[in-house]
């Protein structure tokens, strides 16, 4: 069987024992994340039953994606998209339905045409936190090709060249390698000067100045799968107090990998760091990092309200930062894999 059919089938059975531990008989879903995992598709409906699953595709997409779902193997029943379907599909059965977290308009209106008010359900997030000896190699894919689009970056970023030639000419480097798009909507991330206190400044033609630093965040997608790292780089000399900044923020992120371990609230992560920072006479102004996969930020939030442990399977980034407005700002992240002996960093 074709791996990706494999993983579906292990996903789905994995859906099926969390509805049933919850009291649930089907979830509906939506989210381009969700249908990506327990579809292989990044578009559809889906509605995941204890006994049968069904995705619904529009016209075009039924036959962009037919070698994937005419597989005998393919473990959901696929059907042509009309939203009055599949509300049919789901009054037409005594259930208990769950949904997912999605924003208020959303459930008003899914409520509305239900008739009630069902549950919501984070199973399909939460399930999507560990990942498959297959999503490892994915994302370990990503994250190489990631390092060639930041190799490049640490020879491209000079004097005189502005952040969108050296953004442009990176994300070429990117597409080159095998990332299908850039991590984020805009494109990476590339700022420098007093740009760089901008946690997320996008490249502009400013031209890059001698002695000053440069914030490179960028990642890959490979077969849907994300990565994501940064690193700030130097141009000329710097000065004390940049210098200093930018040494405390590397040696904390590494230290702070090294106090990785299974068990440990994933909050104590964060908390550790912005002690550290906040001992530093700086504040913090963002989460220590985010999970990786097919999303380039999904669970598990590194942050003070995760209320998540640290698990065999997670990948997720660590990435604390110093950002001093309109002077300068300083940030290094890199994905780790949390394996069964050890902590893996994925990008380096």
């Amino acid at each position: 069987m074709n791996v990706l059919l494999s993983e579906l089938e292990s996903r789905l059975s994995e859906i099926r024992e969390g509805l049933s531990a919850e009291g649930l008989t089907h979830l509906l879903v939506s989210k381009k994340g969700n249908i990506c995992y327990l579809t292989g598709m990044e578009t559809g409906v889906a509605v995941v039953g204890l006994d049968e699953a069904v995705l619904w595709l529009k016209d075009l997409y039924i036959e962009h994606h037919s070698s994937l779902y005419l597989d005998d193997n393919y473990p959901l029943d696929v059907r042509v998209y009309d939203m009055g379907n599949v509300f049919d599909y789901l009054k037409g059965k005594k259930q208990r339905l769950g949904v997912e977290n999605v924003s208020v308009n959303s459930y008003r209106e899914l409520a509305d045409k239900l008739g009630y008010n069902p549950p919501t359900t984070e199973i399909v997030e939460s399930k999507r936190m560990i990942k498959s000896r297959y999503e490892v190699e994915m994302l370990k894919t990503s994250a190489s090709i990631a390092m060639k689009g930041m190799d490049k970056a640490f020879e491209v970023v000079r004097r005189g060249l502005s952040e969108a030639e050296a953004a442009a000419e990176v994300e070429s480097e990117l597409r080159h390698n095998g990332s299908e798009c850039p991590p984020f909507r805009q494109g990476i991330l590339l700022a420098s000067g007093s740009s760089t206190a901008d946690i997320h400044a996008n490249p502009s033609q400013e031209k890059i100045k001698d002695n000053s630093m440069v914030i490179v965040d960028l990642g890959a997608k490979y077969n849907n799968y994300f990565s994501d790292m940064t690193r700030t780089i130097t141009v000329g000399s710097l000065g004390r107090e940049e210098k200093e900044i930018s040494e405390f923020i590397h040696n904390l992120e590494m230290e702070t990998i090294d106090r990785l371990e299974i068990g440990m609230p994933v909050k104590d992560i964060h908390d550790f760091v912005e002690r550290e920072i906040i001992k530093k006479g700086y504040q913090f102004y963002h989460s220590t990092g985010h999970g990786v996969g097919l999303e380039v930020h999904e669970k598990p939030s590194v942050s003070s309200d995760s209320s998540d442990i640290v698990r065999e399977g997670m990948v997720f980034t660590i990435e604390p930062g110093i950002y001093i407005p309109r002077k300068f700002g300083v940030r290094f992240e890199d994905m780790v894999y949390v394996g069964k002996k050890n902590i893996e960093v994925l990008t380096r």
